[in-house]
């Protein structure tokens, strides 16, 4: 087995600090790096048949988006808050589904949804720090091929 990267105490410090120093909209976004990561390393294990790394990861993955579900105020949400966190119940079980028929398919769709979300979210927050305007953001939806959730017709008999 090679030696390790000599950096890797280094990389762990950084991201310690990068995480410990980070906003909440900035955790946000790390949180859906971490879950994309897991289901990139999922699909690799599917394609491996390397069963115990693909339930760790798919998990891993499950665990992010029901952490993220736990941020969304129902209680005293719009709309939106509720259809998000159908959504992303939607991704929860199916990467349940994913895992028990070890099913690549299942994980590019919460690939796809959660890449969605990010990029929605990551325009919030410029929106809000004065980076972008809406109008900016609307005009590069089409572009980026982001479609809303609630449009989409397969979502809206999710539930």
């Amino acid at each position: 087995m090679p030696p390790g990267n000599p950096y890797n105490k280094y990389i762990k410090q950084y991201q310690a600090s990068n995480i410990n120093t980070a906003t909440p909209e900035k955790l946000m976004i790390l949180l859906f790096d971490g879950a994309l990561q897991f289901l990139q390393k999922a699909k690799t294990a599917i394609a491996e048949n390397n069963l115990q790394e693909r339930a760790q990861n798919i998990e891993g993955a499950r665990k992010i988006i029901r952490e993220l579900m736990r941020t969304i105020d129902l209680e005293n949400g719009n709309k939106v808050s509720k259809q998000l966190f159908k959504l992303y119940n939607k991704m929860a079980m199916n990467l349940i589904k994913a895992n028990v028929q070890r099913n690549s398919t299942k994980i590019d769709e919460v690939i796809e949804d959660l890449t969605n979300i990010r990029w929605g979210f990551q325009k919030a927050i410029e929106i809000q720090n004065g980076i972008i305007t809406l109008e900016e953001v609307m005009k590069e939806m089409p572009q980026q091929g982001i479609q809303h959730p609630a449009l989409r017709e397969d979502d809206n008999n999710a539930g």
